[in-house]
C-alpha cells in the first residue's frame, strides 16, 4: 500500500494571482502603474480610497480603469454613485489593448525616453539602458491589462458583463428602456438601481417594456409611504425603512449598503471559495449630494459597515471621494476616513494652480500622495521605492512616474571671465556618460 496521494490544485479566481512577496491573493486595479505603486495589485478584501482632485477628473479615470478590468476579467461589478450616471459611465469604459499593441506601446515609450535623453545631451550607460522609467518588480505580472482611453469598450463585452448599478434614481422605467437592446441580460440585472427588482429574460420588445413600466410605477406607489427620500426600496431586502433609519439618518446610506451586502451574500463570493470576485466601485461618495445635518456620523458608520462586508467575502472596493470638500465641511473627518480604508491615495492636480505654468511641473498633470498603505494578512507592508510620485494624463493612458525635478529651474547667469577661461580649456559640448 502506497502513501502517495494525488495533489489537487485548485484554480485561482479569474483575474487574480498570489503575490510572491506577501502570499496574498491580489487583483489588478486596472492601471498597471498604480499596481506597481501598491505592490502588484489590490489585496482581496481591501478598500482603496482615491481622493479626488478639485476638478474631479483624474479620479474618475482610475475608476474607469477599475471597472474595465473587472469586465475583462469576467468578474462581478457593482457601481454606485449619485453624482454620475452609472449607465453612462459604463458606456465610456476604455477599450482593452491586445498583447501585440501593448508590446508596441512599450517600445514606443522606451524610444521616446531614449530620444529625450539624447536631446538633453545625456547618454545612458548600456547597463542601465533597458531599465524602465519606474522601477518595478511586477512589470511582467500575469494579471492586469492595458487600455486605450481614446477608444471605448465594445458594447458586446459590456452586454456579457455582470454589472449591477445604483444611483437612487427616480426614473427607473426610462433606464430599462434605454438598456433593453444593449445591456439587458437574464443572468445579471443591469438596471441603473439595485432598488428595482431584476428583470429576467426581458425581451427588447414594446410590449415587454410597457409591462415593466407598469410594474415599476406600481412599486413606486406602494413604497412612497415607507421612504420619503428615495422612491423605492431595496431589491428583496429584509430590512424595512424604519429599521434602516435606526442606523443611518440619511436613508440613502442604508439603501446603498443593503444593496452591496445583498450582492456579496451570493454563494460565489463566499470567503475561502475560489469561484468569483466582486468589484465594488463607489464614485464621489461624500459629495454635496450626500450632505445633511448628520453627514459625518452617517459617513463614518457607512465606511465601518462597508469594511466589515468587504472583508468577509471575495471582493475588493474602490472609492473616490472629494476630500477637499469634506475637509471644508469638517476637517476632523479626513483622518477618520483614512483610518477606515486600506489604501489612501490623493491626486493633486496642477490645473488652475500656479504649478500649471511652473517649468518644474510642465511634464506632469499633478502629484500623487500616498497617505496610507495597510498590511492585510501579512506582517510587512509593501513600500514603494519613493513616495515622490507624479502622474500624467495622456491621450491614451494614465501614467504614474517618479517625480524628477529638472536639473536647472531657471536660466543660469552669464559666466564670468574666470569661468570662461576654464571652459575654454575643455570640451563644453561633449555629452555626459553615466
Amino acid at each position: 500500500m502506497t502513501s502517495f496521494r494525488k495533489r489537487t490544485v485548485q484554480k485561482p479566481i479569474r483575474g487574480t494571482r498570489t503575490s510572491p512577496h506577501t502570499a496574498q491573493v491580489i487583483t489588478s486595479s486596472g492601471n498597471p502603474y498604480l499596481d506597481v505603486v501598491i505592490g502588484g495589485g489590490l489585496p482581496m478584501g481591501s478598500i482603496c480610497l482615491i481622493e479626488e482632485d478639485r476638478f474631479m477628473t483624474h479620479a474618475k479615470v482610475l475608476a474607469k480603469y477599475f471597472l474595465a478590468e473587472g469586465v475583462l476579467s469576467k468578474q462581478e461589478i457593482f457601481l454606485g454613485s449619485l453624482d454620475d450616471i452609472p449607465a453612462e459611465m459604463l458606456r465610456r469604459l476604455p477599450k482593452p489593448l491586445t498583447d501585440l499593441e501593448s508590446e508596441v506601446e512599450q517600445r514606443e515609450e522606451e524610444q521616446a525616453a531614449a530620444g529625450a535623453g539624447a536631446e538633453n545631451g545625456l547618454r545612458i550607460a548600456w547597463r542601465y539602458n533597458d531599465l524602465p522609467l519606474v522601477h518595478s518588480e511586477h512589470a511582467t505580472a500575469k494579471i492586469g491589462h492595458h487600455f486605450n482611453l481614446m477608444e471605448q469598450m465594445d458594447s458586446i463585452m459590456l452586454y456579457y458583463a455582470n454589472t449591477t448599478m445604483w444611483d437612487d434614481s427616480h426614473k427607473e422605467a426610462d433606464i430599462v428602456i434605454a438598456f433593453g437592446d444593449e445591456f439587458s441580460k437574464s443572468s445579471s440585472p443591469t438596471s441603473c438601481s439595485l432598488e428595482q427588482q431584476p428583470v429576467e429574460n426581458a425581451p427588447a420588445i414594446p410590449g415587454a417594456v410597457e409591462e415593466i413600466t407598469q410594474e415599476v410605477k406600481a412599486k413606486e406607489e406602494t413604497n412612497a409611504n415607507n421612504n420619503n427620500n428615495s422612491s423605492t426600496t431595496v431589491t428583496s431586502s429584509t430590512k424595512t425603512g424604519s429599521q434602516e433609519s435606526q442606523v443611518f439618518h440619511n436613508a440613502r446610506y442604508g439603501g446603498l449598503l443593503n444593496n452591496i451586502q445583498q450582492l456579496l451574500r451570493d454563494e460565489s463570493f463566499v470567503a475561502g471559495t475560489k469561484q468569483n470576485l466582486c468589484r465594488v466601485c463607489l464614485t464621489s461618495l461624500g459629495s454635496p449630494l450626500w450632505y445633511d445635518e448628520h453627514f459625518g456620523e452617517d459617513l463614518i458608520k457607512f465606511l465601518t459597515l462597508l469594511m466589515a462586508s468587504v472583508r468577509n467575502c471575495n471582493s475588493v472596493c474602490l472609492i473616490t471621494m472629494p476630500m477637499h470638500l469634506i475637509a471644508k465641511y469638517d476637517a476632523s473627518l479626513v483622518p477618520k476616513i483614512r483610518q477606515l480604508v486600506d489604501y489612501a491615495i490623493e491626486l493633486e492636480s496642477f490645473a488652475g494652480s500656479e504649478k500649471e505654468t511652473h517649468p518644474a511641473f510642465k511634464e506632469y498633470s499633478g502629484l500623487l500622495h500616498l497617505h496610507k498603505m495597510s498590511a492585510l494578512n501579512t506582517l510587512a507592508v509593501h513600500m514603494p521605492d519613493t513616495t515622490d510620485l507624479a502622474f500624467k494624463l495622456r491621450r491614451k493612458k494614465f501614467v504614474i512616474e517618479k517625480f524628477h525635478l529638472p536639473p536647472e529651474l531657471q536660466e543660469s547667469p552669464k559666466p564670468d571671465s574666470c569661468s570662461t577661461s576654464i571652459l575654454s580649456n575643455s570640451n563644453a559640448t561633449a555629452s555626459l556618460d553615466f
